[in-house]
């Protein structure tokens, strides 16, 4: 079923054809009448022009005929006349011969309408205009004539001719103002059944489809009515939906927050569980086993007093002595990694200055430490946590940045304190150090601690370009 905009176009585009159809014949139809009725009138126009053009002529001939059988009194117009008598005589002919042929061709051709009536008058004319002719022709020819008798012939069938001609002429007017007329009527005729068609249209079309447009336009109104309303209680709607969205929202973002707050707490309690379980056992290695180691080697320093039965057992001792020593060292070490005194003692600084230089003398790695940070000392949890990231990145460079070159430096500014660690080294490719697990396994907790702690990491990290982290911590 067609839709109401398509029945309403498709109404209107019929009865507007119609209408435009009827006026466009009717107005084609008034055209070609009048650019017929234009052309008859030029055509009526020059033929009672060359009419009265024929009156002229044979007055003319007249006078020249006068003077060409009067030679001896106008010999010198006579001989000025002689070549225009023949080319008027020419054309007079000619014209009366088209009038007589209706169809003209002096200057253009025009085909005349010769009526009943002037068919009759120009019959009635012929038998004055062939005397005429003929007598014209007799003087042209120059042959021995009775010119008096000529001359009288000529001019008493010449009042026949002109008088006879001008009832043609006022005939052929007569004819074109009827002719005027006639168009004129039937331009009236059309004017006044294209105002009826009109008319006929404005009742029979337009005002019909004005109402069916009132009709229409009511029915767009009440349905934009209703239309509103409808929008009104969506509007409401859509009110309450996002109302209730922005509940959504926000008790999403209340519960992903309190989900990263619970793993905040779950991660910096386990850290901390791992750092007071890295102080146990440090503590415990330093007093517990590195005491009984260092008794031990007290103890084997005072056997060096007694004698060796043979040199194979003075070398097994020393043998053994050396190996208590690297126990000792091997314990410290671990001690010291596991948490160094130094950085309970004497703060961040002093304590990644030492990280610096043991990190030079057990690799080939040379490493520099700047720092601006004086004896400051900050909150404990704040020192352990950048001294660890300043260790898991160290510990990262020895063993996969083939670096020769690297500097530490721990600055403290007017936003907070910063970290910045860079070598030398071949760098790496940060989204392959996510699939491969073992490789750099310590970024994930350098970034766990950087964002516990409420700061920003960025890693700049190219091919022969080197590493270079930056962390910021805000005050």
């Amino acid at each position: 079923m067609p839709t109401l905009e398509q029945q309403v176009t498709q109404r209107l585009t019929k009865l507007y054809i119609l209408a435009l159809t009827a006026v466009a014949v009717l107005s084609i139809t008034g055209q070609v009448l009048i650019q017929e009725s234009l052309e008859d009138t030029l055509n009526d126009a020059h033929v009672v022009n060359i009419a009265g053009r024929q009156r002229m002529l044979s007055q003319r001939l007249s006078k020249m005929a006068i003077l060409l059988t009067n030679t001896d009194r106008f010999s010198e117009e006579a001989k000025f006349y002689q070549k225009d008598f023949g080319e008027t005589l020419a054309l007079w002919s000619k014209c009366h011969e088209g009038f007589m042929n209706g169809k003209l061709e002096v200057e253009r051709e025009v085909a005349i309408k010769n009526s009943p009536a002037t068919i009759r008058m120009l019959n009635e004319l012929n038998p004055v205009f062939l005397k005429i002719k003929n007598q014209m022709d007799l003087i042209q020819t120059h042959q021995t004539i009775d010119k008096k008798q000529v001359l009288n012939e000529i001019l008493r069938n010449e009042r026949l001719f002109l008088n006879q001609m001008d009832s043609i002429v006022f005939q052929y007017d007569l004819e074109s103002h009827e002719r005027v007329n006639r168009v004129r009527s039937i331009e009236l005729f059309l004017f006044f059944l294209t105002i009826g068609i009109l008319l006929l249209e404005g009742l029979l079309i337009f005002k019909p489809l004005a109402d069916y447009i009132k009709k229409v336009i009511r029915m767009l109104t009440n349905s934009e009515e209703a239309l509103q309303e409808k929008n009104q209680e969506l509007s409401i709607s859509n009110q309450k939906l996002i109302e209730a969205q922005k509940d959504i929202v926000k008790i999403t973002e209340e519960k992903y927050e309190l989900v990263r707050k619970e793993d905040n707490v779950r991660s910096s309690a386990l850290m901390q569980g791992q750092e007071e379980e890295r102080r146990r056992l440090s503590r415990e290695l330093h007093d517990g086993i590195g005491q009984m180691l260092t008794g031990l080697k007290l103890h084997s320093e005072k056997l060096k007093s007694l004698p060796f039965a043979n040199d194979k057992q003075r070398k097994t001792f020393e043998e053994h002595n050396k190996l208590i020593e690297e126990t000792i060292e091997a314990t410290r070490m671990v001690s010291f990694n596991l948490m160094p005194p130094i950085l309970t003692d004497f703060g961040l600084g002093a304590a990644i200055r030492l990280l610096t230089e043991h990190t030079t003398k057990t690799s080939d790695i040379q490493v520099s430490f700047d720092s601006n940070y004086g004896q400051t000392r900050l909150n404990g949890n704040l020192e352990v946590n950048l001294y660890r990231i300043a260790q898991e990145a160290l510990n990262n460079m020895v063993k996969h940045s083939k670096a020769t070159e690297a500097n530490v430096v721990l600055q403290k500014t007017q936003a907070g304190i910063e970290l910045h660690i860079s070598d030398n080294g071949i760098g790496f490719d940060e989204k392959n150090t996510k699939k491969e697990k073992n490789i750099h396994n310590g970024l994930p907790n350098m970034q766990t601690r950087v964002r516990l702690l409420g700061g920003q990491m960025t890693i700049q990290a190219k091919s022969t370009k080197g590493t270079q982290i930056t962390v910021k911590i805000p005050n």
